[in-house]
């Protein structure tokens, strides 16, 4: 099979429905990146490492201000980190290569991910403003970012026993948290305020899920064996 006729199967094997920022962020080209990677023989949980290693890049260079460009070299780290996340799955696919050790890794590298990058902004924001208040922010961004995911994975073992976007606007696209996040993060880093994301995820998304988990108990709480 050539390598036009890879892309296409892949392309064929996309998840649906898909967060509706991946739709437009990541999944147009993460077809390619997982072409790519089943030509150098790579596994779908070394793209997920490959996916982390960028995004980590992207928050560190964050710290150094003296470097040219840092903004947009950060940005363009963060988005090839969010492309190669979803290429790990289109390439999971692909191989018929999906494995509960694949998934769980996927699941626990996103965190660090959130551990990491919020934990930066959170910083900056302070250093930038000189208000303790954006440290507290950070931290609650975490939890939500967190919590979030803990949400959506125990969901998945516990209740429906598969995994599900609880928020779906049509039958392709749906409201995806990691995605989300990468588009949040990506919007702050561009017009170079920290303090949308914290804000964002501290307040808005915090408030999500208490209504989630609300909905949760609504939905499942009451059923009996």
């Amino acid at each position: 099979m050539n390598n036009n006729g890879i892309c296409r199967k892949i392309k064929l094997l996309q998840k649906s429905p898909d967060g509706i920022f991946g739709s437009f962020m990541t999944r147009p080209v993460s077809h390619f990146f997982a072409a790519a990677s089943y030509k150098l023989h790579l596994s779908p949980n070394f793209v997920s490492f490959f996916s982390f290693v960028f995004c980590i890049a992207g928050g560190t260079i964050l710290l150094f201000h003296e470097i040219p460009y840092y903004l947009v070299i950060s940005i363009a780290l963060w988005w090839l980190g969010a492309i190669f996340d979803a290429a790990d799955g289109d390439l999971a696919r692909f191989v018929s290569g999906g494995t509960p050790f694949g998934g769980w890794f996927d699941s626990f590298l996103d965190r660090l991910k959130e551990f990491f990058i919020f934990s930066v902004l959170g910083y900056l924001a302070w250093k930038q403003y000189n208000e303790e208040i954006y440290l507290l922010l950070g931290l609650l961004s975490i939890f939500s970012n967190v919590m979030s995911g803990y949400i959506s994975d125990t969901k998945k073992i516990f209740i429906s026993a598969k995994r599900k976007p609880e928020i779906v606007f049509s039958n392709k696209y749906s409201f995806g948290m990691v995605d989300t996040r990468d588009f949040v993060v990506i919007v702050s880093l561009i017009i170079g305020d920290f303090r949308i994301a914290l804000i964002t995820y501290s307040t808005l998304f915090a408030s999500l899920i208490f209504f989630q988990t609300l909905r949760f108990y609504l939905k499942y709480g009451k059923k009996t064996n």
